[in-house]
């Protein structure tokens, strides 16, 4: 499949007119799920890299959209555009809100479509409609628990937005579409090597103990109820909290098979 507008514009039926004649493979359409890992029914514990043991009584994201690439070039790197002339395998163009401290499937709200090849890369896109539209304000991750060291517990929440709050100044302005925000807004390239099949569904799961993996919780500060500590929903800023901002959204939106693990299934 191949095209050049951006895909939330494509309807199934253009997939169908330039995808098998392009890439040769047979097309298929599919059910598209998202769930957390598969032992998970509520809170989870878990100890991180930073030296915290964490009980996460919360985790949610939204998945705009999700894609598989025939090779494994990433549209989102320094040297590409994120909507330019490209070829997917696999798309499934509309949205899920995933609570991923569940196992339970939880659907998308459009179904799939693919061609039988083999696929080498997955995207996760983080927002619904125009990807490049600034004032976005949907949550995308959201996260609460309570971390302990030492003695010391952190009840903490956290939620991340990709809006005006991520924009990256051009260090030219003579090139002001230096840093698009698009770039931001998806998570690629999540190695993979799956081919659909007639009769299958997308599985996707999230594992969400790499968001909070490199975050300090002892330098937060209370938020609006004050005593709840908040991670900072920012990639910039000179606080003490700042650096825990910037973990969890790396953590978050950081392209590994480990946290974001896709799969073939047969019901």
């Amino acid at each position: 499949m191949r095209w050049t507008a951006g895909p939330w514009f494509l309807a199934a039926g253009v997939l169908a007119a330039c995808g098998p004649r392009d890439t040769g493979g047979e097309l298929v359409s599919f059910h598209a799920y998202a769930s957390g890992l598969s032992d998970v029914d509520g809170e989870i514990d878990f100890d991180t890299g930073a030296g915290f043991h964490v009980r996460l009584s919360e985790a949610r994201m939204h998945l705009g959209a999700v894609y598989w690439r025939l090779g494994k070039s990433n549209p989102g790197s320094a040297n590409a555009s994120c909507v330019g002339d490209t070829t997917y395998g696999l798309e499934v163009p509309g949205g899920v809100d995933v609570d991923v401290l569940s196992a339970r499937l939880q659907e998308f709200s459009v179904l799939g479509n693919a061609t039988t090849d083999l696929d080498q890369s997955g995207e996760i896109w983080l927002v619904d409609g125009d990807i490049n539209a600034i004032g976005s304000t949907t949550v995308v991750v959201a996260a609460k628990g309570v971390a302990s060291r030492n003695e010391t517990s952190f009840p903490f929440e956290g939620s991340i937005t990709i809006g005006q709050n991520r924009l990256v100044p051009p260090s030219n302005p003579a090139q002001p579409g230096e840093n698009p925000i698009c770039k931001q807004r998806i998570i690629a390239p999540i190695p993979l090597s799956l081919r659909p099949a007639p009769g299958g569904d997308l599985l996707l799961r999230v594992d969400p103990r790499s968001w909070l993996g490199d975050v300090d919780f002892s330098t937060l500060s209370p938020g609006e109820d004050g005593t709840t500590l908040e991670i900072p929903d920012a990639t910039t800023g000179s606080g003490t909290d700042a650096a825990a901002g910037r973990a969890f959204f790396i953590g978050a939106t950081g392209a590994s098979a480990e946290t974001y693990r896709f799969s073939w299934i047969h019901p």
